[in-house]
């Protein structure tokens, strides 16, 4: 995976500009991609942006200066295993309503024993189509190893909406 410059940004503590689209569309993403923005939320939870749409979207910020991050439409496993496997790094995460919902949130972007999220298909978007041999990183004996904390790892935020 590519290194995370949203994620190495925020944990530096530098500020950040960006801009949110709803608009589906990879042309309108590549022209704001290169407009000089850290980063640009794709949203999916008020936009009829589907998978397909994102995924395209995502290709047309390579080479721009924005980071991508990806709202998913709710807070569910498969929407976001499916986000990351397609090479989005960076989520927000809406309506999480307290803290096992967060917790289960950031259970979805992490490997066990750390968190629910499946191997990848070496031959995803997320691996570069395979020639990314750091995606699957390995502990002692090949056990998955989080990978989270590392500069090429997933990045989720949470949107908190209640008191809960």
């Amino acid at each position: 995976m590519p290194p995370n410059s949203f994620k190495r940004a925020l944990r530096e503590a530098r500020p950040q500009i960006g801009l949110w689209t709803s608009l589906c569309s990879n042309v309108a993403v590549e022209v704001i991609a290169g407009a000089g923005f850290d980063w640009i939320l794709v949203d999916t939870e008020h936009a009829p942006n589907e998978l397909p749409l994102v995924y395209s979207q995502l290709q047309a910020m390579i080479g721009g200066t924005a980071a991508a991050v990806v709202r998913p439409a709710w807070n569910d496993a498969v929407l976001i295993k499916r986000f990351l496997d397609i090479g989005a790094q960076n989520l927000l995460i809406p309506y999480v309503q307290d803290a096992e919902e967060a917790r289960a949130a950031v259970a979805a972007t992490r490997y066990p024993p750390h968190g629910v999220r499946g191997v990848i298909s070496l031959s995803s978007r997320a691996n570069q189509y395979g020639p990314n041999q750091g995606l699957l990183p390995t502990g002692p004996r090949g056990a998955l190893r989080d990978c989270a904390d590392r500069d090429s790892g997933p990045h989720c935020r949470i949107l908190k909406r209640s008191q809960r």
